[in-house]
């Protein structure tokens, strides 16, 4: 195949992986902010279909188009020696091992724990501690910022690894300060409901 239409199916790959990366951090933000099993297990449905359908398709496209492109016009193991492309590598490849240490895991655990409630039903303490746990609630930050960077480092290819390195360190930061801005309660739950409406009485 050609180099135009290796990079094309390769920019396939990486909307794909975009359009994924967007839906699962909506389903992630309604999940977090769900007040009932419902809402929960609705977004975790859709989620689910984001990732076969969507993620897996882009992700195969990303790893059998980006291997070709390597092997054949950046001389194979080289590629390591240009700081953008190996950090556009890296990237792929930390994402791919967070997905299956974090990302997977926690979804069937909260699939294990919604199992038996009813839409209706309140979130449980279980569910609350698993969907707030701050390796989860960074990730959900982190992956779309490591995608942002990934296509900075494709448009802008830095030549140095300082640049990479700088970007990967913004990506972190900015993950964490959204986790933490993300975890906060609710305003409305800074006031209790009768308290408000015996207030109001008065």
């Amino acid at each position: 195949m050609s180099h135009a239409p290796l990079l094309a199916t390769h920019l396939i790959g990486a909307l794909l992986l975009g359009a994924a990366v967007v839906a699962l951090w909506i389903a992630d933000a309604r999940i977090r902010r769900a007040r009932d099993c419902g809402t929960i297990a609705r977004a975790g449905r859709r989620a689910g279909w984001v990732a076969q359908r969507v993620l897996m398709p882009g992700v195969a496209l990303l790893a059998i188009t980006g291997v070709w492109l390597v092997a054949s016009y950046y001389g194979g193991w080289n590629f390591v020696r240009i700081p953008w492309l190996a950090g556009m590598a890296a990237i792929f490849v930390f994402q791919s091992a967070w997905a299956r240490a974090v990302t997977h895991p926690h979804a069937a655990h909260m699939r294990s724990l919604l199992a038996g409630t009813r839409d209706a039903d309140p979130v449980t303490p279980a569910l609350e501690r698993a969907r707030r746990k701050p390796l989860v609630r960074f990730g959900q930050q982190f992956e779309p910022a490591l995608f942002v960077l990934a296509v900075a480092l494709g448009l802008l290819r830095p030549m140095h690894w300082t640049s990479v390195v700088t970007g990967a360190i913004a990506a972190a930061l900015v993950a964490a300060a959204l986790a933490f801005y993300a975890a906060r309660p609710p305003a409305f739950n800074s006031f209790n409901r009768d308290s408000v409406e015996a207030e109001g009485s008065r």
